[in-house]
C-alpha cells in the first residue's frame, strides 16, 4: 500500500512540473512570480478628513478596493495620489496589485458648510464611526443630513484583518448586517460599525469557511481534519492560481518561509506518508 502511495505522490508532483512547463515563458525573460506579496498602504492626507480601507499584503494580480470616506461634510474628497503622484480615480476604486509596493493617499479639501444654512426640521444628521481608526470606510459621508422616517443604505467596508461586529447605536445591536438599509429617527444619530482585528478569524477570506487555523494540525490546507494528498493538491492549485481562498493560509504555509508554493506541498505529503 505505501508503495502504491509512493507512485500517486511521484505521479503528482511529475503533474505539477508539467503543469510549470506549460506556464513557461520566453526563456529569455524573468518568469512571473505569482507568489511574492506586495504591501499596500491607504492613509488620509489629514487623519481629520477621512476613515480609510485597502491597506494590506497582496500577491500580484489580486484586485483590492481602495476607498476612503468622508468623515463630516465639512470635507469633500478632491483625489488619489500613488507613491507620490495624482492618479485620477474616485474615492472607492479596485487596484490589481502589479509588482511594487503602492502607497495610496486620500486628499479631501476641508470645505465647512455656511452657518447660515436653513435649518430643515425633517432632517438630521447620521453620524457614521469604526471602533477602530482605519478598521473600515463607509459608502457615504458621515454627518450627512437624513430625512426623518426614511430609509438610508448603509455599508462598511472592513479593512484586511478587521472583522465585522455589528452595528450599534451606543450599546444597542442594530444590525449584525455589513450592509442594511437604517430607518433615520426624528434626531441626529451616531452609529458605529464594530469591528475586531483578527486576521486569522474564520471570516477572513483567506480562510476556508468554518475552519478555525487555531484548532487546525500543520498541512491541513482544505481544513478537513486530516493531512493528506488532497491537501497537496489544494496548495499546488493555489500556488499555481495565485488564489488562495480555498485554502488555509496559517497551517498550508509548513516550513513557515512566509510563501505557499510547491515546497509546502511536499512537505505535506512527506507529512501524510509518515503518519501511515
Amino acid at each position: 500500500m505505501k508503495s502504491i502511495r509512493y507512485i500517486i505522490c511521484g505521479l503528482l508532483l511529475l503533474a505539477v512540473g508539467s503543469m510549470q512547463a506549460q506556464n513557461m515563458v520566453d526563456p529569455g525573460v524573468d518568469p512571473p512570480e505569482p507568489w511574492l506579496k506586495y504591501k499596500v498602504t491607504v492613509t488620509a492626507s489629514s487623519p481629520t478628513s477621512c476613515n480609510v480601507s485597502g491597506t494590506g499584503q497582496y500577491v500580484t494580480g489580486t484586485n483590492v478596493t481602495i476607498s476612503s470616506s468622508a468623515k463630516s461634510t465639512d470635507y469633500v474628497f478632491s483625489h488619489w495620489t500613488l507613491n507620490g503622484e495624482r492618479i485620477e480615480q474616485p474615492a472607492r476604486f479596485t487596484y490589481t496589485i502589479g509588482s511594487e509596493n503602492a502607497a495610496f493617499v486620500a486628499h479631501y479639501d476641508y470645505r465647512p458648510e455656511d452657518p447660515q444654512d436653513p435649518v430643515t426640521i425633517n432632517k438630521h444628521r447620521l453620524y457614521l464611526v469604526s471602533s477602530s481608526e482605519g478598521a473600515c470606510s463607509f459608502n457615504r459621508t458621515s454627518g450627512e443630513k437624513v430625512d426623518y422616517d426614511t430609509y438610508v443604505s448603509l455599508n462598511a467596508y472592513p479593512s484586511q484583518g478587521y472583522v465585522f461586529k455589528g452595528w450599534y447605536n451606543g450599546e444597542t445591536l442594530i444590525s449584525d448586517m455589513v450592509s442594511f438599509n437604517f430607518l433615520m429617527p426624528n434626531e441626529n444619530t451616531t452609529l458605529t460599525a464594530r469591528f475586531v482585528y483578527d486576521p486569522a478569524d474564520p471570516a477572513d477570506p483567506s480562510s476556508p469557511e468554518g475552519a478555525n487555523p487555531q484548532t487546525l494540525q500543520t498541512g491541513d490546507a482544505n481544513g478537513d481534519g486530516s493531512v493528506d494528498v488532497t491537501d497537496a493538491v489544494a496548495v499546488i492549485n493555489a500556488y499555481l492560481t495565485s488564489d488562495q481562498s480555498g485554502i488555509n493560509a496559517g497551517v498550508a504555509d509548513v516550513n513557515h518561509d512566509g510563501v505557499i508554493d510547491i515546497t509546502d506541498a511536499v512537505a505535506i505529503i512527506n507529512l501524510y506518508l509518515n503518519s501511515q
